[in-house]
């Protein structure tokens, strides 16, 4: 009997260490080099689009759902700063015009979480469609920091946008759904307002 007693112990302490051999390199893979965060979003979504301007336009509203999500199923991730989103329009292929800022406060996210962002921002102007085209090229510009949940790290910079187009002749975006936020984000050598005699054409 005690020799099977002696026999079931060393066979669960070698499935034991047998296990942890196995595992270790999943672990030391996961906490050693995990993954940034992803983001994206989806505008105008479940919205009635239009980008007529009248007489009495001056400005529009954004509905907009962000999706930010934890891709390390093994850490957790703080954003230690507040993120900053920008909505901007480019007139032409050389000018970016801001239409709207939004911020969101710093907040933790866990393992492999994802998290929504769903609300509505007003504009402070009516944007004009890309010269010599049928659209408005809206940009998104997301900019913060994280870092993960575990001793010695630091904070990771993020700067991520997108180009969403809107044709105003229909009232469709070019893009159906959710749109990736990616590098290079801010086009910040384009980040000016427009002369006030710009003679950009509404639409």
């Amino acid at each position: 009997m005690a020799n099977y007693v002696n026999l079931v112990f060393c066979l669960c302490v070698s499935s034991f260490f047998l296990g942890l051999i196995v595992l270790m390199p999943v672990l030391l893979v996961l906490f050693a080099s995990p993954s940034s965060p992803s983001f994206s979003i989806n505008i105008f979504d479940d919205q009635t689009l239009n980008m007529t301007k009248s007489d009495d336009d001056s400005n529009m509203t954004i509905h907009f759902d962000l999706k930010l999500k934890n891709e390390n199923s093994a850490i957790g991730l703080h954003y230690p700063d507040q993120l900053n989103i920008t909505f901007s329009y480019f007139p032409n292929v050389s000018m970016i015009v801001n239409l709207a800022d939004y911020k969101l406060d710093s907040f933790y996210q866990g393992n492999g979480k994802t998290r929504h962002v769903r609300d509505v921002v007003e504009t402070n102007s009516f944007p004009r469609v890309l010269d010599g085209t049928d659209f408005i090229a809206f940009r998104v510009d997301l900019v913060g920091s994280y870092r993960y949940k575990k001793a010695g790290t630091k904070r990771h910079k993020v700067e991520l946008g997108c180009v969403v187009g809107v044709n105003v002749t229909d009232n469709t975006k070019m893009q159906s759904g959710f749109i990736k936020l990616v590098e290079p984000g801010l086009d910040s050598k384009l980040k000016k307002k427009p002369p006030p005699d710009y003679a950009g054409a509404y639409r």
